[in-house]
């Protein structure tokens, strides 16, 4: 249901031009990602000319692959408006074919889209991840569900109070609970990015599984440049856990920066 809902969003906004520069694709099961783009490069055009794709060699993407890539995407399209790019096995490129990648996302090349397909998105760059438009293909199940519903709700009264402009010390305020405990801290964080990418994919038509008017409301109160900035201030938060900071100190000076 969730990979057909994704399907239907995706082709609409790809015939009216309306995706996004950069995609990860992520899912357990490679076949179904695979199938995936190749569905939605075929969609976003039907030329196999303006189609490239790159995997791994032998156990990682290399520079290589990927610095040849972005020299053929900064070229115009061959044949039809758009260039598709299909990075397999993106988490196993290397740190530099990753920053190699990152000025690309940062400096998107003319009528280009990335899909970087993964079955584990973590193992990415926290500064790509923040770059591009991420959308899960695997169900979620009833126990995950449960579990991240007292987050989910969390996360959107603090995003929402940060969007409406509410002071430091009301959203602070909030956080009393969360900031007891380390894993409820990243059950948070996890919930509150998630939030900031549904409201980007919003903005664009893709709801990743909704669409509730409360979120089209607010993506409409969200500009992608603090979308952005938002999502690498959720990634340095927790990047300051791993290294064992004050769980108060690292959640509240994360708002003070979004505020």
């Amino acid at each position: 249901m969730k990979q057909q809902l994704l399907k239907e969003q995706l082709i609409a906004l790809a015939r009216t031009g309306k995706l996004l520069h950069a995609y990860i694709l992520e899912s357990r099961r490679y076949d179904d990602l695979i199938d995936f783009a190749d569905m939605l490069a075929k969609e976003i055009t039907p030329y196999r000319e303006d189609i490239h794709r790159i995997c791994a060699d032998e156990l990682s993407v290399k520079d290589k692959a990927v610095e040849d890539l972005l020299e053929r995407l900064s070229l115009k399209p061959m044949v039809g408006e758009y260039a598709v790019a299909v990075i397999q096995d993106a988490d196993t490129m290397t740190s530099r074919a990753q920053n190699r990648l990152l000025k690309s996302l940062e400096e998107p090349p003319g009528r280009s889209i990335l899909l970087l397909l993964t079955n584990n998105s973590e193992h990415l760059l926290p500064t790509i991840r923040s770059r591009c438009a991420l959308l899960r293909l695997d169900e979620e199940s009833r126990d995950e569900g449960r579990s991240g519903e007292a987050s989910a709700s969390q996360a959107h009264t603090i995003g929402s109070m940060i969007l409406e402009g509410k002071s430091y010390y009301a959203v602070a305020s909030e956080l009393r609970e969360i900031i007891k405990e380390r894993e409820q801290a990243y059950e948070f964080l996890d919930a509150l990015e998630k939030w900031y990418r549904d409201l980007l994919l919003c903005k664009t038509g893709v709801y990743s599984g909704y669409s509730d008017p409360v979120r089209v409301k607010y993506s409409g109160l969200l500009l992608r440049e603090k979308a952005y900035e938002g999502i690498a201030l959720i990634e340095e938060a927790r990047r300051d856990l791993d290294h064992r900071m004050n769980i108060g100190y690292t959640m509240k000076n994360m708002i003070l920066k979004m505020i």
